[in-house]
């Protein structure tokens, strides 16, 4: 009898964790991918080594193995792909229930399953093909990732997208330095998109902030349109141009931008100045800050590249009898908001970086804080991902948005209270968006993106000690700490010109400057 190696059980485990991956690249790092393939194949050998004994047949058990890795792993599309069509089609996804996945697939199953192990005929060529298919499966995301991954490296080892900053703090002669919050609303809008789209007068938030001594930029906008852009601009103080020449429009891989947020030329000059980093949990790993000098989390939660394997599967359907996703989300957003004011209580100076996911979709949280229960999956789309393809209406978006946003503002306003009665030093808080929402959001096509929507954001400081009459009302997060070095530490640096680009999805470094059609709307907007 001919003997064939019994690999594909392994390979089909480890194929969907490369899949997701390979089209997430722009969102995930690398470092994210081997817990989860070495946690599926161990699974599959588990199940195969006992299969093996049962059947005492290793071909039988690894075709049934790979079976079950195959229709365990595809049952999220299928059911997401159903909704969707049942929502074009009938106007409901509703009428979608896992069951219309669930009792086909456990059928196909359990015929394979049966087939396989009672039959005769010798398994080596079906084995020896499934060898094949699964091994190029996995060569084909392996050689796409090996070639991002190694663009990669080579941009960031040559990234001069670097400001030096060498000063002194004006502080440090009173023996003082101020702690720094930096507190990131993801998907904050301006307050004029907020009621020309969104039907949201947000005037007393703004008059609160007035109130407290913030400098609200009425005319700020973001300078990309996607969050590791942003914040890899705005905590490095520069523009992305230099990073993207380097690396290519096509590139979408997130190392380079990932890396220069958890190693960011904001963390180091402050660390070189007696500063502790203190890191909220986001939930987004491009903006976990895990070298951070404290990094604060309420427990462990899965990541967004291990919920989004979770949702491939039939597992949401138990888990959520259990314990909702989305309440992981609550608790992580109030987990920050609440212990934001810790850092106060620290012996020496302190930069707070939070990244909080919201009003950003998923919008779990009522006006009034209430428990919202999404109908979809829990993942963290925007724009295009989400309406339409996953079953939301823009309608559902825009309601959902403003009620979210309402809670944001009562959560932000119990933050600030606290800085500012509790702080034992002189409280810097930056208050601003990484960019807006997305309810006319098209990821594919700019032509059908709502660009100032997209790019018009809350930007509020409070800067004591006159730090405020360094800003003005277009001042985008480029140039934050620029004003912040300088009027603090007596830095130099010349404030860069206020601009602002979009770029899809696919093509995340190809810059699109939008700036002037963008003061040509603020010109209408604002009446000027």
């Amino acid at each position: 009898m001919k003997k064939s190696l019994v690999l594909h059980p392994f390979l089909f485990a480890a194929f969907p964790v490369l899949f997701v991956f390979a089209h997430n690249m722009d969102q995930i790092r690398a470092s994210m991918v081997p817990g989860p393939i070495v946690f599926t194949t161990f699974a599959a050998f588990l199940c195969w080594s006992l299969l093996s004994l049962v059947l005492r047949d290793g071909k039988r058990a690894g075709l049934i193995v790979s079976l079950f890795f195959l229709l365990f792993f595809s049952y999220g599309i299928c059911h997401l792909a159903m909704k969707v069509l049942a929502a074009r089609l009938l106007g409901r996804s509703t009428i979608v229930t896992p069951g219309h996945i669930l009792i086909p697939w456990a059928i196909l199953f359990a015929l394979g399953t049966y087939s396989f192990a009672k039959t005769d005929r010798n398994l080596h060529n079906l084995t020896s093909i499934a060898d094949i298919v699964a091994g190029c499966l996995v060569a084909v995301c392996v050689i796409n990732i090996g070639a991002y991954e190694l663009r990669s490296m080579s941009a960031w080892r040559g990234n001069g997208n670097t400001v030096d900053i060498e000063t002194q703090p004006t502080y440090q002669e009173a023996g003082v330095l101020p702690d720094i919050y930096y507190i990131v609303l993801d998907g904050y809008a301006r307050a004029d998109v907020l009621e020309e789209i969104y039907d949201y007068d947000n005037t007393e938030f703004l008059d609160y902030l007035t109130a407290k001594g913030f400098y609200v930029a009425h005319e700020s906008r973001s300078n990309y349109c996607m969050t590791l852009l942003s914040l890899a601009s705005s905590l490095n103080s520069t523009y992305l141009d230099g990073l993207a020449q380097q690396i290519g429009g096509e590139y979408r891989g997130a190392g380079p931008v990932a890396g220069m947020i958890g190693d960011s030329k904001v963390f180091r000059f402050l660390r070189s100045h007696g500063y502790e980093i203190v890191a909220f949990a986001s939930g987004y790993a491009g903006t976990e800050v895990g070298n951070a000098d404290r990094y604060l989390a309420h427990r462990w939660y899965p990541d967004e590249f291990q919920v989004a394997l979770i949702n491939m599967t039939p597992l949401p359907v138990v888990l959520n009898a259990l314990y909702d996703m989305h309440d992981w989300h609550r608790e992580r957003i109030l987990y920050t908001f609440e212990h934001l004011p810790d850092a106060s209580e620290l012996p020496g100076p302190t930069f707070v970086f939070a990244h909080i996911i919201a009003p950003h979709p998923p919008f779990v949280f009522g006006p009034n804080g209430e428990r919202i229960d999404p109908e979809l999956q829990f993942v963290l789309a925007d724009g295009s991902h989400l309406i339409g393809k996953r079953g939301m209406t823009r309608d559902e978006y825009v309601a959902q948005y403003r009620g979210q946003l309402m809670f944001v503002n009562t959560q932000v306003r119990g933050a600030v209270d606290a800085i500012l009665s509790t702080s034992q030093r002189p409280a810097i808080i930056v208050l601003q968006a990484d960019h807006g929402p997305g309810s006319m959001l098209d990821w594919d096509d700019p032509d059908n993106a709502n660009v100032e929507e997209r790019l018009s954001v809350l930007n509020a400081y409070y800067l004591p000690g006159g730090g405020e009459t360094h800003l003005y009302p277009g001042i985008t997060p480029v140039n934050t700490f620029r004003v912040i070095f300088n009027h603090y530490f007596d830095a130099d640096l010349e404030l860069l010109e206020d601009e602002s680009y979009f770029s899809t999805w696919g093509r995340p470094h190809a810059f699109i400057n939008v700036t002037d059609g963008m003061d040509a709307d603020a010109d209408i907007v604002h009446g000027e």
